[in-house]
């Protein structure tokens, strides 16, 4: 804008270099999210009852079982995807559940 002067005002713009500035913070810090202890909780159960459910997919006297588990895993996965950082604890702790024996599986499949 020009002022009655003819010069030029820059009123304004110190505003909006800050809100830029906070904002792009804030996507900055959105996506570093951590999950909670109860999406840690649900996020290793998950990853637990999916991988037995494939490992027992197999298993005479377990098919049915093993759907079961699936669609346990997939009933936590709807209840928390929606909080930060479940989906990367879920990946992380799905690695570990592949170091699960057959017989915990089952134990497993037997419980739900």
């Amino acid at each position: 804008m020009l002022n009655v002067n003819g010069k030029a005002e820059q009123k304004g713009n110190g505003v909006i270099i800050g809100t830029l500035l906070m904002l792009s913070a804030t996507a900055v810090f959105s996506n570093n999210a951590v999950a909670g202890l109860d999406e840690r909780i649900a996020a290793s159960f998950a990853a637990k009852y999916q991988v037995c459910a494939f490992k027992l997919k197999d298993t005479s006297g377990y098919r049915l079982k093993a759907i079961g588990l699936k669609a346990k895993s997939d009933q936590i996965g709807r209840d928390k995807v929606g909080g930060g950082g479940y989906i990367e604890t879920f990946l992380k702790e799905k690695k570990k559940a592949w170091l699960l024996p057959l017989k915990k599986c089952k134990k497993f499949a037997d419980n739900l």
